[in-house]
């Protein structure tokens, strides 16, 4: 999986630029062709990506599985979110927890349930686009109040993927992979729009 992580993790986990070509997936395709991959995605690409009807089809399948276990699904994406000092360093109240204290936090999960309710409400909005993007950018102006980094947000979607992986088992694919990561690379474009104005 095409990992987006911050320069402390790629070196934490051995990660060399070589590594990172020659691991590129596709995630996806702009409306011009172009390819964007994870290593391309920080910043705002040109064009707004576009989700593809399959794409749409497999998050609403996936969703349903995936709700029936969305807390935990949640602690083990911002789990891995946490690792990264930096990302770490940006929650005032995660700076000085372990990972232990982490995992036993009220204020973690009830963030937790904040960000995974936004992804439900992402996915109840899918056939509505402009009810979507509306939301994503008050989401984007929010974390703007935040003083969010925006590249922070590149890092959200590999980590979903992470976590959604041992919740789905069976019904987990390549393809379910490619939905996901196309959608949260959707979800951070759109986002940024308003943080990077």
């Amino acid at each position: 999986m095409g990992l987006s992580c911050s320069v402390d993790l790629k070196q934490k986990l051995g990660f060399t630029e070589k590594d990172k070509e020659t691991s590129k997936r596709v995630y996806l395709c702009t409306e011009e062709g172009v390819e964007l991959s994870a290593s391309s995605m920080r910043g705002l690409p040109q064009a707004r990506p576009v989700l593809s009807p399959e794409c749409r089809e497999i998050v609403l399948r996936s969703w349903a599985i995936i709700k029936r276990d969305i807390e935990r699904v949640g602690v083990v994406m911002f789990m891995g979110l946490l690792e990264d000092e930096a990302v770490k360093d940006q929650f005032v109240h995660f700076r000085d927890k372990s990972p232990e204290e982490l995992k036993a936090s009220a204020v973690l999960r009830s963030h937790v349930l904040k960000v995974m309710s936004a992804v439900e409400k992402v996915v109840a909005r899918l056939d509505d686009p402009e009810k979507l993007n509306k939301l994503l950018h008050d989401l984007g102006q929010r974390h703007m109040l935040y003083n969010a980094r925006p590249e922070f947000l590149d890092l959200v979607g590999p980590q979903f993927n992470n976590a959604i992986q041992p919740a789905l088992g069976d019904s987990w694919t390549v393809e379910t992979e490619q939905a996901w990561a196309d959608l949260f690379r959707y979800i951070t474009h759109v986002m940024k729009e308003t943080m990077v104005m």
